[in-house]
């Protein structure tokens, strides 16, 4: 039996002990805003730093970059004195040292910065996560605060220092001020979806809007939240919740079911585009002494066709992908669920969109395999905890293979039909999954989008993983950070099978001519779109031999679907990318 073993999350719905923990950017204002962080926290025996969990504990102060005197460089291109593995050469003393983690214990290189002055220490990580840090041998010696951030925030420190002074604050900051309130992305309700497809929103689209507000100050204060919703057409959903008095070190929950809630969202008809939620916290007749946490927002999108978890990116419109984490060494598999009801009884997945990227840049010859099954475990939602969850029981109803050829497509965005499409039914739970039998392969995560308060509030599942053909996991950073997956929605499923060409196109990345091969005859025309379902280009063509060329000159660089139809009704559809 396949069990999933999971770290659970705390409730958002609940007065979370770490709320007043934050590790933020001071100044100057570019970098100012709290970051995502692990802690190293002498809970667990074996570090020996103050507890960030009390009250007014915390440092601030100016950032510096370690030296150990060693020469080179590491995989990642940082200087390996920036690892502070050796005892230290520059004087760090009333500084925050920053050190980029490779090669020694995490303990090590804390030690080594607390002998060289330092009031603090932030671990860069070599991947876009901020994993959990063991204390190691040293750990117990250390009596400094130390955290860790992802690489992404990191580089945001390290490229801002080259500039002049950066200040951060670390610790907890819970009666710092009399004013101060606000919260934290993690407490923060946003869309069910990331993308959803205009059929689908149409149907009765609807979510909760939710926000848990902190009191951080040392006196009570009344506080307001407004939620707002932003599209295309300008804004479509205006509430506000307060005031209300709360009680210093105290919390304002608003979630659906409580005392305090907002409207469910519900609109009538959504228009496809960009729509941005935005929760914004306020003290009336007060101003906020730390307002970077007063206001969060999150984006989603209503589609041509596009249903997934993640958002969709701005400059592209394929689904956002802005990390590629991995940890496996023999098979690795990324899954989402899907569980809803359809705008048709003929609603199904024709394909999907999906990222992957290999440390070195090279998948050439990768294979990436598809796959959707009936995810029929006994299980309701995650009400129960986790570990009830199985997957013995999945039944595959749709099956897909990709392969790369050549390297240009490294961390894009591609779309792989599946053999046949796929049925959605009506509440029936899917396990939808990507599989590769290349450790070393990553696939695209959106760590734009939260989703931990969601899991809280609707007791469903955000990712799932199963590495080495073991051992099923909630997901990376906590389960909360969703899988790039986009399904390409139709609402025609069996409709008219007898309609559909086959198709392909060469060379495919393409320069300013791409070959069409359809198994036809005669004139058709051809409608070229890109991930969002924009139209490009629109043209006629003459098969002969089944082949025709395509002028491609005039599209932007990125991936279009490409729809060749006849004169006899029939339709055959392609990806190709434009160099």
């Amino acid at each position: 039996m396949r069990k999933l073993l999971l770290t659970i999350s705390a409730v958002a719905l609940a007065v979370a002990a770490q709320a007043q923990v934050i590790v933020a950017g001071v100044s100057p204002q570019s970098i100012a805003g709290n970051y995502t962080f692990s802690w190293a926290d002498p809970a667990g025996g074996d570090w020996a730093c103050p507890d960030f969990l009390i009250p007014n504990t915390f440092v601030q102060d100016t950032l510096m970059l370690v030296d150990d005197g060693s020469t080179g460089t590491n995989a990642q291109g940082h200087p390996v004195a920036q690892e502070g593995c050796n005892p230290l050469i520059n004087n760090l003393t009333g500084k925050i040292a920053v050190i980029y983690r490779n090669t020694c214990n995490f303990s090590a290189k804390a030690l080594n910065a607390q002998n060289a002055g330092a009031v603090g220490v932030i671990i860069i990580n070599r991947d876009p996560e901020a994993i959990a840090m063991g204390g190691g041998t040293a750990g117990v010696s250390v009596t400094i605060p130390v955290v860790m951030l992802s690489s992404t925030d990191g580089a945001t420190l390290v490229n801002q220092m080259a500039s002049g002074p950066v200040v951060v604050f670390m610790g907890n900051k819970q009666n710092m001020y009399e004013t101060d309130g606000g919260s934290s992305q993690a407490d923060v309700m946003i869309s069910r979806y990331g993308s959803i497809p205009q059929t689908m929103a149409n149907n009765g689209y609807t979510f909760d809007p939710g926000i848990q507000v902190y009191n951080f100050g040392s006196v009570a204060h009344d506080f307001t939240v407004n939620a707002k919703i932003t599209g295309p057409s300008g804004v479509v959903y205006d509430n506000t919740v307060g005031p209300v008095n709360v009680l210093s070190g105290d919390t304002l929950p608003v979630f659906n079911g409580n005392s305090s809630s907002f409207p469910s969202v519900s609109l009538a008809s959504w228009a496809t585009g960009a729509y941005t939620l935005t929760y914004t916290i306020a003290i009336p007749g007060f101003v906020d002494s730390a307002d970077s946490d007063n206001s969060f927002s999150s984006t989603f999108n209503v589609t041509s066709d596009v249903l997934s978890l993640a958002s969709q990116d701005a400059t592209t419109n394929a689904v956002t992908s802005t990390s590629y984490p991995h940890n496996a060494t023999t098979t690795y598999q990324a899954c989402m669920m899907v569980q809803d009801t359809y705008p048709t009884a003929n609603t199904g997945v024709e394909g999907l969109y999906f990222s992957i990227k290999a440390p070195n840049d090279t998948i050439d010859g990768e294979e990436v395999v598809g796959e959707i099954f009936e995810w029929n475990d006994s299980w309701v939602d995650l009400s129960g905890g986790w570990s009830s969850i199985t997957f013995d029981n999945l039944n595959q109803v749709g099956g897909l293979t990709y392969d790369y050829v050549g390297n240009a497509q490294n961390a894009q965005v591609v779309y792989a039909a599946f053999n046949s499409p796929v049925l959605l039914m009506d509440s029936q739970r899917y396990l939808v999954c990507l599989s590769t039998a290349n450790p070393v392969i990553a696939f695209g995560f959106d760590k734009s989008l939260n989703y931990e308060a969601n899991v809280s509030l609707y007791s469903q599942p955000v990712s799932a993983l199963y590495i080495d053909n073991t051992t099923w996991y909630s997901g990376w950073s906590g389960g909360t950070n969703a899988v790039s997956i986009g399904l390409k929605v139709i609402n025609n499923v069996g409709l008219d099978e007898n309609a559909t060409l086959v198709a392909s196109a060469y060379p495919n990345p393409a320069s300013d001519i791409v070959n069409i091969a359809v198994n036809a005859e005669g004139n058709a025309t051809y409608v070229v779109t890109d991930l969002s379902g924009k139209v490009a280009m629109t043209g006629a063509m003459n098969l002969v031999g089944g082949e025709a060329a395509v002028n491609t000159s005039a599209l932007q660089t990125g991936m279009y679907i490409f729809t060749v139809s006849l004169d006899n009704g029939k339709t055959a559809q392609f990806n190709v990318v434009k160099k």
